[in-house]
């Protein structure tokens, strides 16, 4: 700026120097966060929000605040061999979805949460007139069981809603009782994470 004469002394620029509007969001620098831009989709995760934690401002991913229901699968299995009055363990090897890869060996691992299971189990054999039983374990242990009696099926289900710890792990296994070997499979083992709940 010219002047005439001696340099006037240097004055620090305050609030009621600038005229409100003056400063346009052409001028501010690219992190600073201004909602020039409008967002078009529902956001990623790892977008961010401003928050107050007892007011300290800070960013936040969506990630923590989003609803989901996952982790969520759907899976199947071969026929398992089953002898008469023995509670075996049946294979899962067909996975339709696996959000969030909680599904291996066998059992699935959710994770902290409640959830929302259905079974259903299939006998190649005919089962008429005996004992056909879906027993859901938890952890190594027998939780809930489903059967059919002197029914005309080769099919049973179950749904049950479980809570589960970080650390928890589920199979589906099957007893049934008709006096020989028969072979069974999972036609469906599917759940996902209820949310609001």
């Amino acid at each position: 700026m010219a002047y005439i004469g001696s340099k006037p002394a240097d004055k620090v620029l305050t609030a009621s120097d600038i005229t409100d509007g003056i400063v346009s969001n052409a001028k501010l620098a690219q992190d600073i966060i201004s909602a020039d831009t409008a967002l078009g989709a529902e956001p990623a995760d790892t977008d961010e929000f401003l928050v107050s934690d007892a007011g300290t401002l800070k960013r936040m991913d969506y990630s923590y605040i989003k609803a989901a229901n996952t982790p969520a699968w759907k899976t199947s299995g071969n026929a398992t061999s089953v002898a008469n009055s023995t509670a075996t363990k049946l294979t899962i090897n067909t996975e339709q979805f696996d959000t969030d890869n909680k599904v291996a060996s066998n059992k699935v691992t959710p994770g902290e949460g409640k959830f929302q299971v259905n079974i259903e189990i299939h006998a190649a054999d005919n089962t008429d007139t005996h004992v056909f039983q879906i027993r859901f374990y938890k952890n190594g242990g027998w939780y809930q069981g489903a059967q059919m009696i002197n029914r005309e099926s080769n099919d049973v289900t179950m749904s049950l809603i479980i809570i589960s710890d970080s650390d928890d792990y589920w199979e589906v296994f099957c007893q049934q009782q008709t006096g020989s070997t028969i072979n069974v499979n999972i036609s469906e083992f599917s759940g996902f994470k209820l949310i609001g709940v």
